[in-house]
């Protein structure tokens, strides 16, 4: 009876072990990918809202109107969808690409388009990493992907810095990390990424704005930002988001901020925030059981039921390889035997 339970626990032993590995090596890394389609439908829309303390509008010259507001709400919304047929071309599918295609608005608080901007990206689904392929560009123009894609992080994170991408600067920028931080009691990494002044394109404006003698004036539109960001570790998604933008024309010297054009500062939609946080949580939670309690757990068990059913198989039964008798002389007689007759 005990070899049988020993061939049990052998089975079983092994079958935990196999399984803890399955889990660990296949099942966890087919889950740690990023979906070909964002959202539930295939589309995803976020929000941030934010103030501009001084905005310029070039659209007012003309009118005669005061071209700078203060104080003025802006809200942007950024929706984006999967490319999921792209995706499943030969070339995506051998580097794991999911491709997205996204446009963000920007509008004040009577509606008007303060910018907007388009971008499709290709992106590994594990480690984030830009990829050129598949028509990616920014405002449909050919843009240098390079480093970690804009709309997400790698899963499994590091404490360090990552080179992540902008599309002003057409390049990237060190993502800092900064520190450790949680929302809605699930952990987070926080980085921050600041862009230094960049020539961002000319505008032609009276010269008497830029402190120029001539009627117009072609000014140089510089850009810089600040952006802190907040990241679940496991799963690389972003659930929170800070940005402060500045953006001015220089003066004659071509350097010099004459005018400010924007001077804002952006934040995430709070409820989209705890709603992200926790999906993030959830996702993080699945992962880490998988991948890492249930294998632990699993291999533990799977190891003592292996060595206990081993043992309890390979065990001699009662009473086999103990015999003696064979080898074992008789005791001898006592005391004497006489064998004569009377």
């Amino acid at each position: 009876m005990k070899r049988v339970i020993g061939i049990i626990l052998t089975g079983l032993g092994a079958f935990l072990l196999v399984l803890a590995l399955l889990l660990k090596f296949v099942a966890v890394p087919k889950l740690a990918v990023a979906p070909l389609a964002p959202g539930t439908d295939g589309i995803s829309t976020s929000t941030n809202i934010g103030v501009a303390t001084k905005l310029f509008y070039p659209g007012k010259l003309a009118s005669g109107e005061n071209p700078t507001r203060e104080n003025v709400p802006l809200k942007a919304v950024r929706t984006t969808r999967g490319d999921v047929l792209a995706a499943t071309t030969s070339e995506a599918e051998a580097a794991n690409l999911a491709i997205y295609d996204s446009f963000s608005n920007v509008t004040d608080d009577e509606g008007t388009t303060i910018d907007a901007s388009t971008i499709r990206v290709a992106f590994n689904r594990f480690d984030s990493q830009l990829s050129n392929c598949c028509g990616v560009n920014v405002d449909g123009e050919k843009a240098n992907f390079v480093g970690i894609a804009p709309f997400k992080f790698p899963f499994y994170l590091e404490q360090k810095d990552y080179d992540w991408y902008d599309s002003g600067i057409d390049k990237t920028a060190p993502a800092k990390f900064v520190g450790t931080d949680t929302i809605d009691g699930v952990e987070m990494y926080k980085f921050e990424q600041i862009i230094a002044p960049y020539k961002s394109g000319e505008l032609e404006v009276p010269g008497s704005l830029v402190g120029s003698t001539e009627a117009s004036y072609k000014a140089n539109r510089y850009a810089e930002a600040k952006t802190l960001i907040w990241v679940e570790p496991t799963t690389g998604q972003i659930v929170k988001g800070e940005q402060h933008q500045h953006q001015y024309l220089a003066g004659t010297d071509g350097t010099t901020e004459a005018l400010t054009i924007i001077e804002a500062t952006f934040g995430a939609d709070p409820k989209e925030v705890s709603e992200t946080a926790a999906s993030a949580g959830k996702s993080a939670g699945l992962l880490k059981t998988l991948g890492n309690t249930v294998p632990l757990v699993g291999g533990i068990l799977g190891l003592i039921a292996l060595i206990l059913g081993f043992f309890l198989a390979t065990r001699p039964k009662e009473g086999e390889g103990d015999d003696t008798s064979a080898s074992t002389p008789p005791p001898a007689a006592s005391g004497n035997v006489n064998l004569s007759k009377s």
